[in-house]
């Protein structure tokens, strides 16, 4: 029996890894809604995504400037939970979104270097999208924690909480990202209306650049199959 060939899963799988990761904190969310369960299993589930997010992008020489910020990403998210500093939060959040546009811009490079359609191509391309919005979703959240009342939660209460601020902000995000819509989640200041046209802007032309290179990638495949051999 020979090893040579063999392919280590985690490393053949990273961007599905990835993906699951973030399905797990989407459908683990609502079973502990209101609890103090919910803050440690969505941060437990956040840091798992920073780790994955990271792994994924090992082989880049930006590397260890991924593994810096996300390092400091996760010590800011510890000390929030001895310090209730507003301002600690609010550095920590900056330090995630720098690692998320870091880690985001290397997948999708990743992702148009290749040269042929594979479930690796597809899920590096999804894991883009859903880093995208959880990208905007910390930026929502520092723009609410920086200018109180900059959105309006509508039917969901004038004041929600921290953890209920963050979950509906999340909503929010992907819910722009996939111009749904609903409303009961309104941008009230000028700056985050700007931002809501921004996320759906970039969501709407990532969309439309990943569809192209993923049918230019499928034509190059066919025009090779179908070219004369001699």
């Amino acid at each position: 029996m020979t090893f040579d060939h063999y392919q280590n899963p985690f490393t053949t799988y990273r961007f599905g890894i990835l993906l699951s990761i973030f399905l797990m904190q989407l459908l683990t969310m609502p079973l502990f809604e209101g609890s103090m369960t919910a803050g440690y299993a969505a941060d437990t589930l956040f840091y798992l995504l920073l780790a994955a997010a990271a792994f994924s992008v090992r082989h880049s020489r930006f590397f260890k400037l991924a593994i810096f910020l996300g390092a400091g990403a996760i010590a800011g998210e510890c000390t929030s939970y001895v310090s209730d500093r507003i301002v600690i939060l609010i550095i920590t959040n900056f330090i995630s979104c720098a690692y998320l546009a870091l880690v985001t811009l290397l997948i999708a490079i990743e992702v148009t270097r290749h040269r042929s359609i594979s479930a690796d191509t597809v899920m590096g391309g999804l894991c883009v999208y859903v880093l995208i919005g959880v990208f905007w979703t910390i930026i929502f959240i520092n723009l609410e924690l920086i200018r109180p009342r900059s959105f309006d939660f509508g039917v969901h209460g004038p004041h929600p909480g921290m953890d209920a601020t963050y979950g509906l902000l999340m909503y929010y995000s992907f819910v722009t990202l996939l111009t749904i819509g609903y409303g009961d989640v309104v941008p009230f200041s000028s700056m985050a209306q700007t931002l809501t046209i921004m996320e759906g802007l970039i969501g709407q032309f990532y969309l439309i650049f990943f569809m192209a290179t993923l049918v230019g990638l499928y034509v190059q495949k066919r025009q090779g199959r179908d070219s004369p051999q001699f």
